[in-house]
């Protein structure tokens, strides 16, 4: 018989706060090395900050979530699940998208700090526009996603209630970030170097509903016992 959930996954506060000062102090180092190795230039404090607050949630997101235990076979579904939302993800967000039919290349754009170096790929068949924070995010979402796909295969049904609240909320999570994507790297040949200046309204507002998305996928309901 199926386990219903009956408590949430919640980790001392103590122990969330410990992993967000050692991501934070990783982001730090790394960050002030890119800037001494490279020409990249800072940005706006609020700028700045929205990569370092996307890291910092996925590591404390991937920390502590609870791992049930599966079955090969369900965690090469749920590996499949959450690679797909990814795609899915990054295909509203623009990350993911189809090639321009321009001359395939690669491109390397040395912006701030975990907004950049920011890679442009544009191939036979696909392009990509990798911001590093948001490759580290979406990774992250997609890892709790897949979380919850096994919570569904362990305990039933049941199980999944916070998995598809999670889910709808990661997917609105999306939609504020297409204006602000295609304002700051519209196409192919749309210069990358203003990317940080988008960060307005839709870039916040992104980050919140990312925050949100992640700490129901982190804290979700599983089974007592």
């Amino acid at each position: 018989m199926n386990r219903l959930p009956t408590r949430f996954t919640v980790d001392p506060p103590a122990a969330y706060a410990r992993t967000a000062v050692f991501a934070l102090g990783a982001q730090s180092a790394l960050a002030l090395a890119y800037l001494v190795a490279t020409d990249a230039g800072l940005a706006a404090p609020r700028t700045l900050a929205i990569p370092f607050v996307w890291i910092t949630v996925a590591a404390v997101g991937v920390r502590h979530a609870d791992r049930p235990a599966s079955s090969r076979s369900v965690l090469a579904l749920a590996g499949l699940v959450g690679a797909g939302y990814a795609i899915v993800l990054g295909w509203f967000t623009g990350t993911v998208g189809l090639s321009s039919g321009a001359a395939a290349g690669l491109d390397v754009v040395l912006l701030p700090p975990w907004w950049g170096p920011m890679v442009r790929f544009d191939g036979a068949v696909v392009s990509l526009f990798l911001f590093p924070y948001r490759v580290v995010g979406y990774a992250a979402l997609a890892y709790l996603v897949s979380l919850a796909v096994r919570d569904v295969a362990a305990y039933g049904a049941s199980a999944g209630v916070g998995g598809v609240i999670a889910l709808g909320s990661c997917a609105s999570c999306a939609l504020p970030v297409v204006a602000a994507v295609a304002s700051a790297v519209g196409g192919a040949g749309v210069g990358l170097g203003a990317a940080p200046a988008a960060a307005g309204g839709t870039y916040l507002i992104a980050t919140v509903a990312y925050v949100l998305s992640v700490a129901v996928l982190t804290v979700r309901p599983s089974a007592a016992g």
